[in-house]
């Protein structure tokens, strides 16, 4: 298999290279037969080993296929992607930029229908990663929960008996680590704020865009972005983060949780594996939800680490397809090598069906009808929020630093009053 082409490489020929031949023209040539070659473009720079593997592992299912490109951007993978996405070049395959989110109505300008959502809710789980208008354009590589990671060992020593189900017990858990352990209790991180948006629907459920647009603001108390920004702002006032949240990278963290000098950090199932492997006594790392009822039980929030899509210039959609279908099935081992499972209805095992079945599943990135998205991302963008990593880094300097910013309930006012007003000028 060849090895990855760097960023700057593939990005200078891409911006050369033009759309020699239609897509129409290249169906008539391809004759829907899985044959010919692919490229695939992926944020992970990690796994030429295992890309080798399912490259081989297609071929032998497919024996017209003669090749698989693979390439890749390990760092800042969005800016990427997105910068290729202005030529017709960028892949067969694609994993979809999270970026794109906030402009749902942009997917089919670059990727292909994979069919409508009640038609594949039938045979595959969270199918709105990448949606818009009840079309899909992305399947989840694969599914992984969402929550905050854990050590056993801080926690014991601590003398947590039980998990939080609430912000206040979390701070009050906090609180205990810091005085009984030598433990940082929660890392957060600049860059790793963003993943708390896959939580706002376990603290608002699956209808919390529809819910926060009824109610004309998203920063009431008990609102899923203020539940998430006031956890923020209470472990950070209260020191029970890393004293340099810009610094400490992911990385260094996780080695940190292995060892017990740092409590709890916010993730996905995918990274319980490998911080397990970081120690000796690898049951200590665990993994719980959020600390929110819903219903009166905490949720599983299901989503997907990355979303992979067909480019819709591809010159072999049927290949592409196949690429797609075989990638996310457990067939391709990419699901077990991330420590999840397969959004494949149908190749879930006991286990995973079992866990699916008896939980209380919230979807990270749920469905909402065009007419929400589009109305609540464009309110979210004119209030600042649409990254929620925006607000969240500045509620951390504010918690961390009172001196040198505006309060954090004057904060707090200033994103509610632009929220009305972004939601007066979307009126009908």
């Amino acid at each position: 298999m060849k090895k990855f082409l760097s960023a700057a490489t593939i990005l200078g020929v891409s911006l050369v290279l033009g759309a020699c031949n239609t897509k129409e023209e290249a169906k008539e040539n391809n004759k829907e037969t899985v044959s010919g070659e692919i490229t695939v473009v992926t944020n992970r720079v990690d796994a030429d080993e295992l890309y080798e593997k399912i490259e081989t592992a297609f071929k032998e299912k497919y024996p017209e296929v003669t090749d698989i490109k693979w390439e890749a951007s390990g760092t800042d993978y969005d800016q990427y992607i997105a910068t290729r996405m202005n030529t017709t070049d960028y892949g067969d395959v694609v994993f979809i930029p999270f970026s794109m989110a906030g402009t749902p109505d942009e997917y089919s300008k670059y990727f292909d229908s994979l069919g409508t959502v009640e038609a594949m809710e039938k045979d595959y789980i969270d199918v709105t990663e990448a949606d818009y208008d009840g079309t899909v354009y992305g399947l989840p590589t694969v599914l992984n929960s969402l929550g905050l990671i854990y050590n056993q060992e801080v926690f014991d020593e601590a003398g947590i008996k039980e998990l939080p189900t609430s912000t206040d017990e979390l701070i009050a858990a906090a609180k205990q680590i810091k005085e009984k352990t030598g433990a940082i209790p929660f890392y957060t991180n600049y860059q790793r704020l963003a993943v708390w948006a896959g939580a706002l629907s376990s603290y608002g459920g699956e209808d919390f865009k529809s819910a926060t647009l009824e109610k004309g603001t998203a920063f009431e108390e008990g609102q899923p972005i203020r539940e998430v920004m006031d956890l923020i702002y209470e472990l950070s006032a209260n020191g029970l983060i890393e004293p340099d949240p810009v610094t400490l990278e992911g990385q260094q963290a996780q080695q940190q949780l292995a060892d017990g000098k740092i409590a709890m950090l916010m993730s996905g199932s995918q990274d319980v594996a490998p911080i397990q492997a970081l120690t000796e006594t690898k049951d200590t790392i665990k993994i719980m939800p959020f600390p929110v009822l819903l219903d009166g039980k905490t949720s599983l929030a299901l989503g997907a680490p990355s979303v992979i899509g067909i480019n819709k210039n591809t010159k072999n959609e049927a290949t592409a397809k196949a690429f797609l279908e075989f990638f996310i099935s457990p067939e391709s081992g990419f699901a077990e090598d991330m420590g999840g499972m397969t959004p494949v209805k149908a190749e879930l095992n006991a286990e995973e069906k079992t866990l699916v079945e008896e939980n209380n599943v919230i979807l990270t990135a749920p469905a909402a009808s065009a007419e929400v998205d589009t109305t609540y991302s464009a309110i979210a963008n004119e209030a600042g929020v649409a990254r929620l990593t925006d607000a969240l880094q500045k509620v951390v300097n504010i918690g961390l630093y009172p001196d040198q910013n505006e309060s954090y309930e004057d904060y707090v006012n200033s994103l509610e009053a632009k929220w009305e007003t972004a939601a007066k000028n979307h009126e009908e």
